[in-house]
């Protein structure tokens, strides 16, 4: 069961309470608690000015936890909370009730309840801490994992297109079991140890590695493209021709001369037309194939990690 959270400071818990209820769940793990504690934000903004003034507070009789939210950053109110679970805890299991004296300054004057305090220190950090390392590296595996399909994804497009070519294995003879054998297998390297090579060296060059070249330049590696671009060139040749032999049907110097220019301005305008036209025509083409490699690179992606 969950710990409840009451606002009554009215503060932006948005990013805050994931933390508080994670915090709370990890600690009852490694804990358990027999009951959940009700969690209170308050305010006393007369409080915040003291530079010593109240952080936090645990009651034994409600099982309440009561953080003052003033001027704190969340990460200390978090503290707060870990220190209070540890009080919490020493409540469920009877050790709060020490006696003794209660009063300002108890930590001085009360041994027992200094070490009660002292361990709710200790035990409160040290938790703590091993949520917050925990679920950092849950998230690196996470973006781990991410990098990799991601690498997975753009070698399966740069081989479709025929950008990246797997390099046949070179055989050779063992010299210890007399078989043949790749020649990496020499060294002791599988498959395996050599995948992982090439995808360290890829996170460790991004600038150099064919996929940046891929993704950065496509433009130099589409054949298709050049095939377009010398029809297109054939075409203009056909075009300048025709505008030849009507020059020579007009009659007149100065006017055929003008009407050449005319020719040239409309023949331009033609071009650049048409060349515009084939790069939109171009770059649909391109994102068509691009998609249509995209789905079944992702469903041979996802047969691998199943």
């Amino acid at each position: 069961m969950t710990c409840a959270i009451k606002n009554p400071s009215k503060i932006d818990l948005t990013s805050l309470e994931p933390h508080v209820r994670g915090m709370y769940d990890y600690f009852n793990s490694k804990i358990g608690f027999n009951k959940p504690p009700t969690i209170y934000f308050d305010s006393e903004p007369s409080n915040q000015s003291k530079v010593l003034g109240k952080t936090a507070y645990y009651d034994p009789s409600t099982l309440e936890i009561h953080i003052f939210t003033d001027g704190r950053h969340p990460k200390d109110m978090l503290r707060s909370i870990a220190h209070e679970l540890i009080h919490h805890q020493q409540n469920e299991e009877g050790r709060l009730e020490v006696g003794g004296y209660m009063g300002e300054g108890y930590y001085l004057k009360n041994e027992e309840m200094k070490k009660l305090e002292q361990e709710a220190m200790l035990e409160g950090n040290a938790l703590m801490r091993e949520y917050e390392d925990n679920l950092k590296l849950e998230e690196k595996n996470k973006m781990s994992l991410k990098e990799w399909k991601n690498n997975e994804l753009n070698k399966e497009l740069l081989k479709k297109f025929g950008i990246l070519k797997e390099e046949k294995k070179k055989m050779v003879k063992d010299p210890k079991t007399g078989k043949m054998v790749p020649d990496y297998a020499i060294d002791g390297k599988g498959d395996k140890d050599l995948k992982e090579e090439e995808l360290e060296e890829g996170r460790n060059n991004p600038r150099t590695t064919n996929s940046d070249k891929f993704v950065g330049h496509e433009d130099r590696y589409q054949p298709d493209r050049i095939h377009e671009e010398e029809e297109l060139d054939e075409a203009s040749c056909g075009d300048k021709k025709e505008l030849r032999e009507e020059d020579e049907l007009e009659e007149g110097g100065a006017a055929a001369r003008t009407g050449n220019e005319n020719h040239d301005a409309g023949k331009e305008r033609m071009s650049g037309d048409r060349k515009h036209e084939s790069k939109t025509r171009e770059l649909q083409e391109s994102i068509k194939r691009i998609a249509k490699a995209n789905k079944v690179v992702l469903k041979s992606i996802k047969k691998r990690i199943r």
